[in-house]
Protein backbone atom coordinates (compact mmCIF):
# COMPACT_ATOMS: atom_id res chain seq x y z
CA UNK A 1 0.00 0.00 0.00
CA UNK A 2 1.49 3.45 -0.61
CA UNK A 3 3.57 5.01 -2.91
CA UNK A 4 7.15 6.08 -2.67
CA UNK A 5 6.77 8.30 -5.87
CA UNK A 6 3.45 10.14 -5.31
CA UNK A 7 3.04 12.71 -2.77
CA UNK A 8 4.10 13.05 1.08
CA UNK A 9 1.17 11.49 2.60
CA UNK A 10 1.63 8.62 0.73
CA UNK A 11 4.98 6.95 1.90
CA UNK A 12 5.80 4.63 3.27
CA UNK A 13 4.97 1.28 0.94
CA UNK A 14 4.01 -0.97 3.46
CA UNK A 15 2.08 -4.07 3.74
CA UNK A 16 -1.47 -4.56 5.41
CA UNK A 17 -3.68 -7.11 5.64
CA UNK A 18 -7.52 -6.74 4.44
CA UNK A 19 -10.29 -9.48 5.24
CA UNK A 20 -12.60 -10.34 3.08
CA UNK A 21 -15.06 -8.08 1.67
CA UNK A 22 -17.67 -6.81 -1.10
CA UNK A 23 -17.73 -3.34 -2.55
CA UNK A 24 -19.95 -1.60 -4.70
CA UNK A 25 -19.34 -1.59 -8.35
CA UNK A 26 -20.29 2.01 -8.82
CA UNK A 27 -20.31 4.95 -7.00
CA UNK A 28 -23.94 5.91 -5.23
CA UNK A 29 -26.02 7.23 -7.48
CA UNK A 30 -28.42 10.41 -7.27
CA UNK A 31 -31.74 7.98 -7.62
CA UNK A 32 -30.27 5.46 -4.84
CA UNK A 33 -29.36 8.26 -2.50
CA UNK A 34 -33.59 9.68 -3.17
CA UNK A 35 -34.85 5.69 -2.52
CA UNK A 36 -32.57 5.89 1.21
CA UNK A 37 -34.41 9.76 1.70
CA UNK A 38 -38.13 8.54 0.66
CA UNK A 39 -38.18 5.28 3.69
CA UNK A 40 -37.17 8.54 5.73
CA UNK A 41 -33.63 6.86 6.83
CA UNK A 42 -31.67 9.89 5.21
CA UNK A 43 -31.25 13.56 5.10
CA UNK A 44 -32.07 14.90 1.55
CA UNK A 45 -28.28 15.69 -0.29
CA UNK A 46 -28.27 19.87 -0.01
CA UNK A 47 -28.10 21.76 -3.08
CA UNK A 48 -25.50 23.96 -1.97
CA UNK A 49 -21.64 23.06 -0.74
CA UNK A 50 -20.46 23.32 2.56
CA UNK A 51 -16.90 23.11 3.93
CA UNK A 52 -14.87 25.26 6.82
CA UNK A 53 -14.38 29.13 4.80
CA UNK A 54 -16.81 28.30 2.34
CA UNK A 55 -18.17 31.72 1.14
CA UNK A 56 -21.41 32.85 -0.47
CA UNK A 57 -20.07 32.71 -3.91
CA UNK A 58 -18.96 28.80 -3.63
CA UNK A 59 -22.58 27.91 -2.37
CA UNK A 60 -24.10 30.48 -5.44
CA UNK A 61 -22.04 28.37 -7.77
CA UNK A 62 -22.61 24.96 -6.17
CA UNK A 63 -26.50 25.22 -6.88
CA UNK A 64 -25.85 24.15 -10.28
CA UNK A 65 -23.26 21.04 -9.61
CA UNK A 66 -25.23 19.73 -6.74
CA UNK A 67 -27.25 16.62 -8.22
CA UNK A 68 -29.57 15.83 -5.72
CA UNK A 69 -32.36 18.13 -7.04
CA UNK A 70 -31.52 17.49 -11.16
CA UNK A 71 -34.09 15.15 -12.42
CA UNK A 72 -31.48 14.76 -15.59
CA UNK A 73 -28.78 13.14 -13.37
CA UNK A 74 -30.51 10.16 -11.29
CA UNK A 75 -27.78 8.07 -12.56
CA UNK A 76 -24.91 10.00 -11.53
CA UNK A 77 -23.56 10.03 -8.57
CA UNK A 78 -24.87 11.81 -5.78
CA UNK A 79 -22.53 14.47 -4.40
CA UNK A 80 -22.43 17.41 -2.05
CA UNK A 81 -22.78 15.04 1.19
CA UNK A 82 -20.99 14.76 4.16
CA UNK A 83 -19.29 11.93 5.94
CA UNK A 84 -22.15 11.34 8.21
CA UNK A 85 -24.73 11.39 5.33
CA UNK A 86 -22.98 8.58 3.76
CA UNK A 87 -22.49 6.86 6.29
CA UNK A 88 -26.27 6.95 7.64
CA UNK A 89 -26.97 5.95 3.40
CA UNK A 90 -24.54 2.96 4.08
CA UNK A 91 -25.97 1.24 7.28
CA UNK A 92 -29.61 1.66 5.99
CA UNK A 93 -28.32 -0.84 3.11
CA UNK A 94 -26.76 -3.10 5.84
CA UNK A 95 -23.30 -2.14 4.52
CA UNK A 96 -20.62 0.67 5.25
CA UNK A 97 -18.32 2.73 4.47
CA UNK A 98 -14.97 1.17 3.17
CA UNK A 99 -11.99 1.68 4.87
CA UNK A 100 -9.14 3.13 3.30
CA UNK A 101 -6.69 -0.14 2.90
CA UNK A 102 -10.03 -1.51 1.07
CA UNK A 103 -10.52 1.03 -1.21
CA UNK A 104 -6.48 0.74 -2.13
CA UNK A 105 -6.96 -3.08 -2.42
CA UNK A 106 -9.82 -3.05 -4.32
CA UNK A 107 -8.99 0.04 -6.88
CA UNK A 108 -5.69 -1.31 -7.66
CA UNK A 109 -6.81 -5.00 -7.65
CA UNK A 110 -4.66 -6.00 -4.78
CA UNK A 111 -0.66 -4.18 -5.54
CA UNK A 112 -0.42 -0.37 -6.45
CA UNK A 113 1.87 -0.31 -9.01
CA UNK A 114 2.78 2.15 -11.76
CA UNK A 115 0.43 0.62 -14.43
CA UNK A 116 -1.92 1.24 -11.85
CA UNK A 117 -1.31 4.48 -9.98
CA UNK A 118 2.02 5.94 -11.76
CA UNK A 119 2.63 7.94 -14.40
CA UNK A 120 1.15 5.42 -17.16
CA UNK A 121 -2.26 6.07 -15.46
CA UNK A 122 -1.51 9.98 -15.39
CA UNK A 123 -0.88 9.78 -19.13
CA UNK A 124 -4.48 7.83 -19.81
CA UNK A 125 -5.79 9.86 -17.76
CA UNK A 126 -4.99 12.52 -19.64
CA UNK A 127 -5.67 11.75 -22.91
CA UNK A 128 -9.29 10.93 -22.37
CA UNK A 129 -12.23 13.28 -22.72
CA UNK A 130 -12.99 15.72 -19.07
CA UNK A 131 -16.62 15.93 -18.37
CA UNK A 132 -17.79 19.41 -17.46
CA UNK A 133 -19.80 18.09 -14.04
CA UNK A 134 -19.87 14.89 -12.70
CA UNK A 135 -21.37 11.99 -14.97
CA UNK A 136 -23.70 9.13 -15.31
CA UNK A 137 -21.99 5.83 -13.29
CA UNK A 138 -20.33 3.04 -14.97
CA UNK A 139 -19.00 5.63 -18.04
CA UNK A 140 -15.62 5.80 -16.60
CA UNK A 141 -12.58 3.44 -15.93
CA UNK A 142 -13.20 0.08 -15.09
CA UNK A 143 -10.69 -1.50 -12.89
CA UNK A 144 -8.93 -4.33 -12.79
CA UNK A 145 -11.49 -5.78 -10.14
CA UNK A 146 -14.21 -4.92 -12.54
CA UNK A 147 -15.00 -1.69 -10.45
CA UNK A 148 -16.12 1.44 -12.19
CA UNK A 149 -14.71 5.50 -11.53
CA UNK A 150 -12.22 4.37 -8.51
CA UNK A 151 -10.06 7.06 -10.21
CA UNK A 152 -12.27 10.26 -11.59
CA UNK A 153 -15.86 11.16 -11.76
CA UNK A 154 -16.12 11.62 -7.70
CA UNK A 155 -13.54 11.78 -4.69
CA UNK A 156 -15.24 9.14 -2.47
CA UNK A 157 -15.65 9.38 1.24
CA UNK A 158 -13.65 6.42 3.52
CA UNK A 159 -14.37 4.82 6.85
CA UNK A 160 -10.55 5.72 8.13
CA UNK A 161 -9.31 9.00 9.63
CA UNK A 162 -6.19 10.49 7.51
CA UNK A 163 -3.37 9.80 9.90
CA UNK A 164 0.18 9.35 8.48
CA UNK A 165 0.87 5.45 7.20
CA UNK A 166 3.50 5.62 10.06
CA UNK A 167 1.52 6.96 12.91
CA UNK A 168 -1.96 5.34 12.54
CA UNK A 169 -4.24 6.02 15.29
CA UNK A 170 -3.25 9.98 15.52
CA UNK A 171 -6.66 10.89 16.37
CA UNK A 172 -6.70 13.72 13.02
CA UNK A 173 -10.79 14.40 13.08
CA UNK A 174 -10.50 14.53 9.50
CA UNK A 175 -11.53 11.55 6.96
CA UNK A 176 -9.47 10.16 4.22
CA UNK A 177 -11.30 10.58 0.68
CA UNK A 178 -9.81 9.13 -2.41
CA UNK A 179 -9.86 8.81 -5.70
CA UNK A 180 -9.74 12.57 -7.32
CA UNK A 181 -12.61 14.02 -9.21
CA UNK A 182 -13.86 15.12 -12.54
CA UNK A 183 -12.84 19.17 -11.44
CA UNK A 184 -8.98 18.07 -10.75
CA UNK A 185 -7.22 20.26 -13.15
CA UNK A 186 -3.51 18.58 -12.15
CA UNK A 187 -3.97 14.68 -13.08
CA UNK A 188 -1.36 13.88 -10.45
CA UNK A 189 -4.33 13.78 -8.10
CA UNK A 190 -5.82 11.47 -10.25
CA UNK A 191 -4.31 8.12 -8.84
CA UNK A 192 -5.22 5.49 -6.97
CA UNK A 193 -2.65 5.85 -4.37
CA UNK A 194 -3.18 9.56 -3.79
CA UNK A 195 -4.93 10.63 -0.71
CA UNK A 196 -6.71 13.62 0.62
CA UNK A 197 -8.65 14.49 3.52
CA UNK A 198 -11.86 16.86 4.54
CA UNK A 199 -13.75 16.95 7.60
CA UNK A 200 -16.88 15.09 8.15
CA UNK A 201 -19.05 17.93 7.85
CA UNK A 202 -17.75 18.80 4.32
CA UNK A 203 -20.04 18.96 1.36
CA UNK A 204 -18.45 19.68 -2.90
CA UNK A 205 -19.75 19.08 -5.76
CA UNK A 206 -16.49 16.92 -6.43
CA UNK A 207 -17.17 14.19 -3.62
CA UNK A 208 -19.68 11.13 -3.11
CA UNK A 209 -18.98 7.67 -1.99
CA UNK A 210 -19.71 3.95 -2.61
CA UNK A 211 -20.49 1.68 0.06
CA UNK A 212 -18.52 -1.82 1.42
CA UNK A 213 -20.10 -5.01 2.84
CA UNK A 214 -18.34 -7.50 5.17
CA UNK A 215 -18.86 -11.32 4.52
CA UNK A 216 -22.19 -13.02 5.90
CA UNK A 217 -23.96 -9.32 6.19
CA UNK A 218 -27.84 -9.60 3.88
CA UNK A 219 -28.23 -6.87 2.14
CA UNK A 220 -32.40 -6.68 3.01
CA UNK A 221 -32.89 -3.20 0.56
CA UNK A 222 -31.55 -3.02 -3.35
Amino acid sequence: MGSEGGERDEAPVHSVRVGAFDLDVTEVTVAEYASCVKAGACVPAPAVVQWPGVTGDDQQLSKDICNENRPDRQDHAVNCVDWNMADVYCRWTDKRLPTEEEWEYAACGGVCNEETSGPKLRAALATAARWPFTSRVASGSLGPFGLYDMAGNVWEWTASAYCPYDHPGCGDPRRVVRGGSWSMIDYLFVRLTDRSASVPSTRNTNLGFRCARSPGTETTRP
